[in-house]
C-alpha cells in the first residue's frame, strides 16, 4: 500500500515541476537536431543547415572543434566539414551542450540563489571524464556518453525552480555529497534529481539508453543491459567530477578507482592519472562553453591521496595507457652521468634491490625536438633538456638520479618506489614542465613554450607482479619505457606507464596515429 502511494506522490511530484514555467527548455535547434538524428536517412547538409540557422550556435561549434579539445590536423571552416571530421554524434553533443548553457542562466539577482558554478564545474568535470573513459574503456559511445554526462544533473535546476530556497536548503543538507543529495530530495520533496532529468530529457525525445542512463546515474547496476555500460560510465563519471570538486576527495577517490577496475578492468594507477587530463578538458570545455567553473582541481593532494589508499589497501597493481630524435652528440646540458653511466648503475640498482621496494624509471623526451631546433638551433633543445632538469631536482621526495639518455631525452631512476609514486614524479614532471616555459637560448628574459611526454616503467618488489608486468631485469625495465614513451608520443604531452597487457593492437596504433 505505502508502495503505491508513493509511485502516486512522486508522480505527483513530477508533474508539479515540469509544470513550472521558468524550468529549463530546449532551444528550438536542440530539439530539431534531435529530431533529425533519429532518423536514419537524414543527410550531414540537412543538419548543417539548422545548426548554421543559429548563429550563436553554430560559432561556438567551430570555435570547439578547432580547439586543442579534439586536435585536429585541419581546421574545420564549416559546420558541414566538422560533421564529417569528426562526426555525428559529436557535433550533435556539441549543440545540445551549448543550447543547454544558453537556456540554463543564474535565474534573477536573488539574494540566495542557487550555485550555478558549482553546477557546472561539476557538469563539465562528468562530461570530460566521461568521454575519456569510454574512449579509454570503449564500452559504450564516447559522444552519447558526453551527452548524458552534461545533462544528468539538469533536474537539479528545474527543482530549484519549482521549490526555491526549500530545494537550497536539500543541497546544504548533503554538504557536497551527490549520492546522498538524491537521498534527501526523496525525503523532504519526495521526488530526486534523477528522475526529474530522465523525464525531462525522455519528453526532450532524448535517446531511450541516454535517459535510462541519467536515471541511474548513482545506481548504475539497476539500468537495463542495454543502458549498463553507458550508466556505468556516467556513475564513473560523476564519481571524477566529486574528487575533481572536494577538499578532501579520500573516500571518492577509492570509490572511483574501485569501481574503474571492477566495472571496466582499468588499473588503479593510470585512472588516478587520468583525473588530470579530465581536468584539463573541462578547463577547456569552460572557456568554449563560455563557463565560469572556478580554481582548478588540487592534482598533486588527489596522487598523495591515492598514494595513502594505496598503502592503506596494501593494493600493488602495476600501471596501464595509453621520435623526435636530434643529434645528441652537439647537445651541451647540466654535468650530468651519460647513457653508459646510466646502464651501468641500473645494473647496481638491480643487485642491491631492497626487498620491500621497486626500481622505477622515468625517460623524459621533449616533445617536437626537432621543431624546437629548427626554431631555436641546438641551444633551444639544450635549453629544454636543462628545464627537465631542473623541473626533476625541484620536485621533492624519495630517491632518484638523473642521466643523459638518447636524443632529446633524459633518463630518471628511482630505486626505492612504488607504481603511486612513480605516476606522482612522472605527472609533476609533466606538468611543471608545460607551465614553467623555457628561457630563450638568445633573448634574456623571454622564453618559449615546450611541453614533454614521459615513458614510464617499474621493477615491482613483490615477485608474483614482477612475473604478471613481465619486466625482471635492467634491459627489460629500459625496454618497457621506451615502449611507454613511443606510445605517448602518438599525442604528445601525456605520462604513460608500461604494462604487459599492451596489446598488439595497441602496439599497431603507435605506427598508425590514426587507428581507433
Amino acid at each position: 500500500m505505502s508502495h503505491i502511494a508513493n509511485q502516486v506522490s512522486s508522480g505527483a511530484s513530477i508533474e508539479r515541476v515540469l509544470a513550472c514555467p521558468n524550468i529549463p527548455t530546449l532551444p528550438v535547434v536542440a530539439m530539431r537536431i534531435l529530431e533529425l538524428t533519429s532518423k536514419q536517412d537524414v543527410s550531414l547538409r540537412e543538419i548543417a543547415a539548422v545548426i548554421e540557422n543559429d548563429p550563436a550556435i553554430a560559432t561556438k561549434v567551430l570555435r570547439t572543434v578547432n580547439s586543442s579539445y579534439y586536435a585536429l590536423s585541419r581546421r574545420c571552416a564549416s559546420i558541414q566539414q566538422a560533421l564529417a571530421f569528426l562526426g555525428l554524434q559529436t557535433v550533435k553533443g556539441l549543440v545540445l551542450g551549448f543550447s543547454l548553457a544558453r537556456s540554463i542562466n543564474g535565474g534573477g539577482d536573488d539574494e540566495v540563489s542557487f550555485d550555478f558554478l558549482e553546477y557546472w564545474r561539476r557538469s563539465l568535470y562528468s562530461a570530460a571524464a566521461a568521454r575519456e573513459i569510454a574512449i579509454l574503456s570503449r564500452r559504450c559511445d564516447p559522444d552519447e556518453a558526453f551527452v548524458a554526462s552534461l545533462v544528468q544533473d539538469i533536474g537539479m535546476v528545474a527543482l530549484w525552480r519549482a521549490y526555491g530556497d526549500r530545494y537550497l536548503q536539500v543541497i546544504d543538507l548533503a554538504k557536497g555529497d551527490h549520492r546522498r543529495l538524491a537521498a534527501l530530495e526523496l525525503r523532504s520533496i519526495e521526488i530526486d534529481h534523477t528522475i526529474v532529468s530522465s523525464e525531462m530529457l525522455s519528453r526532450w525525445r532524448f535517446p531511450e539508453s541516454t535517459v535510462s542512463a541519467v536515471r541511474f546515474q548513482h545506481r548504475s547496476h539497476e539500468a537495463g543491459p542495454d543502458a549498463l555500460m553507458l550508466a556505468r560510465t556516467v556513475e564513473l563519471a560523476g564519481t571524477a567530477a566529486t574528487v575533481l570538486s572536494m577538499k578532501d576527495p579520500h573516500a571518492e577517490l577509492a570509490r572511483f578507482r574501485r569501481d574503474g577496475q571492477d566495472w571496466f578492468e582499468i588499473r588503479p594507477a593510470p585512472l588516478t592519472l587520468l583525473l588530470q587530463k579530465i581536468a584539463d578538458q573541462a578547463d577547456e570545455l569552460s572557456r568554449a562553453f563560455g563557463l565560469e567553473i572556478g580554481s582548478s582541481a588540487d592534482i598533486d593532494a588527489i596522487m598523495k591521496s591515492a598514494a595513502t589508499i594505496r598503502r592503506e589497501q596494501n593494493l600493488a597493481v602495476p600501471d596501464l595507457d595509453s621520435c623526435d630524435l636530434v643529434d645528441h652528440g652537439s647537445i651541451t646540458i647540466d654535468s650530468i652521468p651519460d647513457a653508459r653511466s646510466f646502464g651501468r648503475d641500473l645494473e647496481q640498482a638491480f643487485l642491491t634491490a631492497s626487498p620491500r621496494a621497486g626500481i622505477g624509471l622515468l625517460l623524459v623526451g621533449i616533445d617536437r625536438a626537432r621543431q624546437v631546433q629548427e626554431t631555436f638551433g641546438i641551444r633551444g633543445v639544450e635549453a629544454a633538456m636543462n628545464q627537465v632538469l631542473d623541473v626533476v631536482r625541484s620536485i621533492g621526495g624519495g630517491e632518484r638520479a638523473v642521466y643523459r639518455f638518447v636524443g632529446a631525452e633524459i633518463a630518471v631512476v628511482l630505486p626505492h618506489t612504488d607504481i603511486e609514486e612513480l605516476c606522482r614524479i612522472a605527472e609533476l614532471v609533466r606538468r611543471k614542465f608545460a607551465e614553467t616555459g623555457v628561457a630563450h637560448p638568445t633573448t634574456f628574459g623571454a622564453s618559449f613554450p615546450a611541453t614533454v611526454t614521459v615513458g614510464a616503467s617499474l621493477y615491482e618488489s613483490d615477485e608474483v607482479l614482477r612475473r604478471e608486468n613481465c619486466i625482471a631485469s635492467p634491459d627489460q625495465l629500459v625496454s618497457a619505457a621506451m615502449f611507454a614513451l613511443a606510445n605517448g608520443r602518438r599525442t604528445r604531452n601525456r605520462v604513460v606507464v608500461f604494462h604487459r597487457e599492451l596489446t598488439s593492437e595497441q602496439q599497431e596504433s603507435v605506427s598508425n596515429p590514426h587507428s581507433s
